[in-house]
């Protein structure tokens, strides 16, 4: 049985057949909150609490959302309908700040109180489901997070119609979880039912659809349908483009999804290829090179377009042109990235994250099977696998490719398979690399862990 939990301090559990007793309720919650009534003065408001979350103050909406929870406890009032918002409130904070257990305990109460005091399909529901979803969600547990953001569509799905703009974020919501668990086609499933929902609302304002658009593109990238994903990012452009047909600051986003879209094929055809027959065709990243080209131009020359926008166009074109080593164009889209981060507290944190150190481009797994007998049996009894491992170090140059590859550790024993196979993969890694200064510099000292299958034992073995 779920109770109310505080924090991760205090839990006060809550029995199904009787009332909460409320002094001992008020003893804990002023133990957990050192005397909400020294904190302020009066009472605390749902604005007070929203004001708070919304201003990112989670520890002052946590008091707000505690003395709201308190004084419905103090009116006995503990399984009432009433109070299953504010648990909700509570709940919300103890999600954003990382405690996802007492999030849990208090968003399944919240369920639990809706259906004693009413059934299980009241709207009431909708918000501590979807709380538990998220929830869920962001503590890794995507699987279970699935269930219960469906169970809140079905709900909003009896009560308001499967057509209701309220829908659309329940199937975003929805849309990530099976992301999350490699669902890929439900994703896109879900996707595509809420941009058919964004359509019906916003018909009179297209520029509304441009975001769904995005995002349905970007879980149809995630299933490899790159064709769907750049009719998708179109109809975005399209759409984002001025009355009289030229770009406009809508349309980065999709132009850089585009170019993502065709270069993200190649390099994906290009690393399956068997053969020469089979790798992908140059006219890909022809393609991907002019949209890059497009989006990083217009946000050069066209100052009032959000700084964001401007990086992320910025840094995918120098990452592109990284990727193909064309270094000229690909320094010169990071200097001037670099030159945008330059200035606020909020850009040089952004900085210190995209430029300050390298990011990976392009990380091809290796096949760590190659050091298993290929007559070897996995279906023999008498097969006993274990789990190895091997560390490589390496630079990654000014040019984002790998220099001094070198074995650190590789354990129960040398392989020469596994380091040659290791090896010849890392070859392949490409970096966006570290500036220092806006400049392109190597960086040294980074590792790589690979753990592979070997045998233990096998038949004929004693």
């Amino acid at each position: 049985m779920p109770g109310v939990s505080i924090g991760p301090a205090m839990r006060i559990p809550l029995s199904t057949r009787s009332l909460f007793s409320p002094l001992i309720a008020i003893i804990a919650l002023m133990v957990a909150s050192i005397s909400l009534a020294q904190e302020r003065n009066g009472e605390f408001t749902r604005a007070d609490y929203q004001e708070a979350l919304d201003s990112g103050l989670y520890e002052e909406a946590g008091v707000a959302a505690k003395a709201r929870l308190e004084a419905a406890i103090q009116a006995g009032n503990v399984r009432d309908i009433s109070t299953v918002a504010l648990l909700g409130d509570l709940a919300e904070v103890q999600r954003l700040t990382g405690d996802y257990d007492s999030a849990i305990q208090n968003y399944e109460l919240a369920v639990e109180i809706v259906e004693e005091k009413s059934d299980m399909l009241d709207l009431a529901l909708i918000e501590p489901l979807l709380g538990l979803g998220r929830t869920y969600l962001e503590s890794g547990r995507a699987d279970v997070s699935v269930e219960h953001i469906e169970r809140a569509l079905h709900v909003r799905s009896v009560n308001e119609g499967p057509h209701s703009i309220e829908q659309a974020a329940t199937l975003e919501a929805l849309a990530d979880a099976h992301r999350s668990v490699g669902n890929f086609d439900d994703a896109a499933d879900a996707a595509e039912r809420m941009y058919l929902i964004y359509v019906r609302k916003y018909s009179d304002d297209a520029l509304e659809l441009v975001p769904i658009l995005l995002k349905q593109g970007h879980i149809l990238g995630d299933i490899r349908e790159w064709r769907r994903q750049r009719a998708v990012y179109n109809e975005a452009l399209k759409i984002a483009e001025t009355p009289d047909g030229n770009l406009s600051k809508y349309s980065i986003r999709p132009l850089v999804g585009i170019g993502n879209s065709y270069a993200t094929e190649y390099f994906d055809r290009y690393l399956s290829a068997d053969d020469e027959d089979e790798l992908p065709s140059q006219n890909l990243l022809d393609q991907a090179e002019n949209y890059f080209d497009a989006a990083s131009g217009f946000v050069q020359k066209t100052p009032d377009i959000d700084w964001q926008i401007r990086k992320d166009a910025l840094l995918s074109a120098g990452d592109f042109y990284t990727m193909t080593d064309e270094q000229s164009l690909a320094r010169l889209m990071y200097r001037n990235a670099w030159d945008l981060l330059s200035g606020t507290d909020e850009k040089l944190r952004e900085r210190r994250i995209e430029l300050e150190q390298i990011r990976p481009l392009l990380k091809p797994d290796p096949d760590l099977t190659v050091a298993l007998p290929a007559e070897l049996d996995l279906e023999d009894p008498d097969v006993e696998l274990g789990t190895g491992y091997i560390e490589s170090q390496f630079t990654v140059t000014r040019r984002g490719k790998l220099r001094d590859i070198g074995l650190l550790e590789i354990l129960p024993e040398r392989n020469d398979a596994i380091e040659a196979e290791v090896k010849r993969v890392l070859t392949m890694y490409i970096y966006r690399p570290r500036l220092e200064l806006g400049i392109a510099t190597d960086t040294t000292g980074n590792t790589v862990r690979f753990e592979f299958p070997y045998v233990k034992t096998s038949p004929g073995q004693p």
